[in-house]
This record gives C-alpha cells, structure tokens and sequence, in this order.
C-alpha cells in the first residue's frame, strides 16, 4: 500500500478548506455565495478524513507496528498467537502476518509449535507462571498460601518453584 496518495488527498485538502472558509466569510456580504463555501468545505472534508484514514491504516500496518501488536494481542491471548489470529485482528494477509510471527521466531522472542494441523507461535516470556510450595525429598505440593513451611508428609524444608 503507498503512502502518496493519502499525502496528496491530505495536502490537495487544504485549498478546498481555505477556500470554503475565505467564500463563507464573503457570504456575509452576498448570501449566493454560501452554497459554494459549503461544497468546497465538503470536499475538503472528504478529502482530509479519507487521507488520513488511510495514512493511520498505513501506520497500523507497518511492520515495525505489526510487530508490537502481535505481542500485544499474545498477551491478550495467554501467550500463544496464530497467524490466522494475527491476520483477523488487523486485516492482513497470511503471508504478511507469516513474515511478522517469523521475524519475531528469528529474534526469540517466540517459537514456533506444531499442534495438530497448525502452527502456534508461543511467547514464553508471555506464558502466565504459577508458584507453589513443592518439597524436594517427597515432591508434596501446595500452595503458596498455606501457613506451613515445612512438609507435612516427611519434614523437609518447602521451597518455592515456578511451574
């Protein structure tokens, strides 16, 4: 997608609107000319918002933005993104969304997992991690609410691990 014609809409706008605004003041003097001032600030109008639609499009898309979203979406999703998940969230294609997710592989930020007939690239630094009491002699597990610092079942010292 090019970036010139949504600059040359946004910068074709201005005439439009300055001279809607400079036949609107002249319309104080002769009200003939009020419908005029009103077609030019229409154009204007239409040519500024689409241009800057499509330039914030254009931005929402960039590669560099691609990437930074697809963490972000990760992390909505519980740390593990699809390229169909990518592609659905910012109207993009599959090879587009593709090259961000293996860029991100390229980097390690994420990996790459083969789950049945598709391919799901998991954040690990996204992955939420649970914390428990585990004892190292009997392997006890239990919470890390519970009051005790000892194992119930043989004595040992509980230690705190990441599961």
């Amino acid at each position: 997608m090019k970036k010139a014609p949504a600059i040359v809409a946004v910068v074709a706008s201005i005439p439009f609107i300055v001279l809607g605004l400079l036949f609107l003041i002249a319309s104080a003097t002769g009200p003939n000319r009020i419908l005029v001032a009103l077609a030019l600030l229409a154009v204007g109008a239409v040519l500024l918002v689409a241009g800057l639609k499509r330039l914030r499009r254009l931005a929402a898309i960039h590669p560099e933005a691609l990437e930074t979203g697809a963490v972000e979406l990760a992390r909505r999703l519980g740390g593990e993104l699809t390229v169909a998940q990518l592609r659905a969230e910012y109207g993009i294609s599959a090879d587009e969304a593709g090259k961000v997710l293996e860029k991100l592989v390229n980097d390690g930020s994420t990996r790459r997992e083969q789950r049945g007939d598709r391919i799901v690239y998991v954040f690990t630094g996204l992955m939420s991690s649970l914390k428990e009491k585990a004892c190292p002699y009997c392997g006890t597990k239990l919470p890390v609410r519970s009051d005790l610092r000892k194992c119930p079942n043989c004595g040992g010292q509980l230690e705190i691990t990441k599961t």
